[in-house]
């Protein structure tokens, strides 16, 4: 080593005041991604508000409106801790408050539904012209008498004035067999009323809901193939005719409050073949036939939309310029008809009036007409008694035990009581229960049977009839 190149002395460190050098830290590519992810294995869909804070109206109703977005099942999952982190809101309150957010979501959802015609631009001055071009509708794709086109019309308008009534009479479409355009009339009826709402089949709990919500001119379908089965869409449609009863009470909700559904409104019923006589009698029939091969129809998609939605939108703005004037109109009902019908007809009539006199004299024409048809068909509890009638006469005795009277009443392959139950005869109790109405019950009688021997047992005699035959049967 030269002189050049002397060594440099080691300088001694002090290990513990000098200040370490720390190396960087080099992480590799699977640890970065790692160390990037989020610490929540699975980021959550559910934003609750802090349960520290004071929840304000916005992100409270916020939070309402996505709840009533959740199925059942994660609402009930939910609904407790939601509760408490909108500032310990009750869970009743809550369910209150996310039921209303339910009800405007399926208010925006279904409101295609039914439609609100824009009315006219211009006033109707002469209501019977539109009138004149709705029957000329119904002519030209119907097969009918000129009474049914007169008083499916006279309704048809009526569904644009409904505050103006306290009877809604149920358009009863039918017919003796199919293929007579019941479904064609009912499709063109819906065409030109208000809120129009079909329907071919339906339950009675969606039934007042429907009717409770949109307000609808219903038009239910081929109503023979279920209306049978259903005690309650029956009392629907009888509750639904008058306005001085239009409630039916249900319970709903969790707590089973009873709620009031008002099912008042106008109603059209299609179907084959002959309905309970209660609605029978809160009904107009509108009786169809087949047409002749002869006979030329046209098609009902042949008629254009913009026909029928015109006549929509004139009516809606006759309904509201001349509604008052509907209400107070008084026109004579005719007296030859009984209280029901006159009840069924007096809207109609009311309407007739503010048209023309020529309307109003086919309107009392076609009220007495249809009115008069149908009351030649015997009611089934009168039908009862005039059958019953005739077996005393028959059997010439002036008391018959109740299962005789069965027997004989089955007996005549005439008469309906064979085949009452669905192909199965009537029973001793439902007898019982129809002439209860008329006030006559069985009794302990002695009688005497087909031998001539005399019996002891429950049955009738013809005494406790004579009121009863004297009232209905007369």
């Amino acid at each position: 080593m030269n002189k050049h190149n002397k060594a440099t002395p080691l300088v001694t460190v002090d290990e513990q005041s000098a200040d370490p050098i720390k190396e960087p830290i080099i992480l590799q590519d699977d640890q970065l991604l790692e160390s990037n992810s989020d610490d929540v294995v699975e980021p959550s869909s559910v934003i609750l508000p802090q349960p520290d804070l004071k929840v304000g109206p916005d992100l409270a109703q916020a939070t309402i409106d996505r709840l009533a977005t959740l199925p059942e099942l994660e609402y009930e999952l939910e609904r407790n801790e939601v509760a408490k982190s909108l500032n310990n809101m009750s869970v009743r309150s809550l369910d209150k408050l996310v039921k209303k957010a339910r009800n405007e979501l399926k208010s925006k959802i279904s409101e295609s539904l039914v439609v609100d015609v824009e009315p006219y631009a211009e006033p109707i001055t002469d209501i019977a012209i539109v009138a004149d071009q709705i029957y000329q509708i119904l002519d030209d794709h119907i097969a009918c008498t000129d009474a049914v086109k007169v008083a499916a019309t006279l309704w048809i308008l009526m569904t644009w004035v409904i505050s103006a009534s306290q009877i809604l009479p149920i358009a009863w479409i039918n017919a003796p067999e199919k293929r007579c355009g019941k479904s064609t009339l009912l499709t063109l009826m819906s065409r030109m009323s208000k809120r129009s709402l079909s329907t071919s089949n339906i339950t009675g709990s969606a039934l007042f809901r429907l009717i409770e919500f949109f307000e609808p001119t219903l038009f239910m379908d081929e109503i023979d193939t279920f209306l049978g089965y259903s005690e309650l869409i029956r009392g629907l449609l009888n509750a639904g005719y008058s306005r001085d009863n239009p409630y039916i009470i249900r319970c709903v909700g969790d707590d089973n409050e009873p709620v009031a559904f008002n099912v008042f409104g106008a109603k059209a019923i299609s179907g084959i073949g002959r309905i309970p006589d209660t609605l029978i009698d809160r009904s107009i029939p509108f009786t169809l036939r087949r047409k002749m091969k002869d006979e030329s129809k046209k098609r009902v998609r042949d008629l254009p939309v913009d026909v029928t939605n015109k006549i929509q939108s004139q009516l809606a703005r006759w309904s509201n310029d001349d509604m008052t004037v509907v209400k107070a109109a008084k026109p004579v009902l005719p007296p030859d008809i009984n209280d029901r019908a006159q009840d069924n007809w007096e809207i109609l009539l009311k309407i007739a009036m503010l048209l023309s006199d020529e309307w109003l004299e086919k309107a009392y024409e076609s009220c007495i007409e249809i009115s008069r048809s149908d009351s030649d068909e015997p009611s089934s509890n009168e039908q009862l008694l005039s059958d019953i009638r005739t077996v005393f006469s028959l059997n010439k005795t002036n008391r018959l035990l109740s299962r005789d009277l069965l027997i004989e009443l089955c007996r005549d392959p005439e008469m309906s009581w064979s085949t009452y139950n669905e192909g199965k005869k009537i029973t001793l109790r439902q007898i019982a229960k129809k002439l209860r109405g008329f006030k006559i019950s069985s009794k302990d009688i002695r009688a005497q049977d087909s031998h001539g021997n005399e019996v002891r047992g429950k049955g009738y005699d013809v005494i406790d009839f004579q009121d009863a035959f004297s009232r209905y049967l007369s």
